[in-house]
Order: C-alpha cells, then structure tokens, then sequence
C-alpha cells in the first residue's frame, strides 16, 4: 500500500535525530522541545491543553514544564479569569530555539540533497509540494475523510 515503504518518515526521524543532537547541548530532551514547540505554537496555553495535544499525562506535563521552567525556557502566569489556573508561555530562550531547529533542519536537508542531480530534485520537491499540501489540507479537517475511508476499508474486510 505504501510504495515509499515510509522513507518520507524515516528522513523525518533521522533529520530530528540530528536536531535533537545538538538540542542535547542547551541540556534538552525529546519531550521538552516537543513541549516547547507546543507552547510556543500557542503562547499562554494550559498545561492540560498541553497534554491534550501531545498525548501527555497530567503528571509527564507537570514534570516538563517544571524541569522547561528551571531551564528558563518558559514562565507560567496565572490565568487572569480563573486564579487557580496557570497559563504557559515561551521566554526569549525558547524562541530563539525555534531559529536554531529549523537551521539545523535546514542544514541537514541542504546536505541531503547535495548529491541529488538538479533536475531530479525540482521534480522531486515539485512532488514533494503537492503531498505536503494535501497532507495539510487532510490535518486541517482533523482526517476526517481519510478516518472515514479507513473505516470503509475495514468494514470491508471483515
């Protein structure tokens, strides 16, 4: 079904591979910048959103917002309409990290296509441009129509 047998995933993996080595240098982890790239999607988020959206326990945010705090790459405030709660977002430090993961990014899928002919890689990216814009498109429905395919598919088997 897949004829690129997950190669676009694999790239993935071993480019924020190479990210997260060097995130390794500021004293960071996987988790805390999947955390800081959250907050920093949406600055002034909920801890509770923040588990929402990276599938976290309550417990596993609290941890990485805590350890992300004493790092100084966020600060929490307390939400102005309910005093109990607390709102999340990034320092300086935090965006400044979001310019050296996407340099690192880039360097890495700069020396990736070195070797690449010109002309196979234009058609390639030309490619490329077209599965990222329906892959969005497909993301900004939630899936919903690639959920109900599948769903199809497997009524279908049984």
């Amino acid at each position: 079904m897949d004829p690129s047998r997950r190669k676009i995933t694999k790239i993935a993996r071993n480019a924020a591979h190479f990210v997260q080595s060097r995130a390794k240098d500021q004293g960071l982890g996987g988790s805390e910048y999947e955390v800081i790239h959250c907050i920093r999607k949406s600055p002034g988020i909920s801890p509770d959103e923040i588990g929402r959206q990276l599938y976290l326990e309550k417990s596993a945010v609290a941890h990485l917002t805590a350890s992300l705090e004493k790092k100084g790459f966020i600060r929490r405030e307390v939400d102005p309409g309910d005093r109990r709660r607390r709102r999340i977002f990034p320092t300086e430090k935090a965006e400044a990290l979001k310019n050296s993961r996407a340099a690192l990014e880039a360097y890495y899928y700069g020396w990736l296509y070195q070797q690449t002919e010109p002309e196979k890689l234009a058609v390639f990216l030309e490619v490329l441009d077209t599965l990222y814009i329906r892959s969005k498109e497909a993301r900004r429905d939630e899936n919903r129509p690639l959920i109900r395919l599948l769903e199809e598919e497997m009524d279908g088997k049984e």
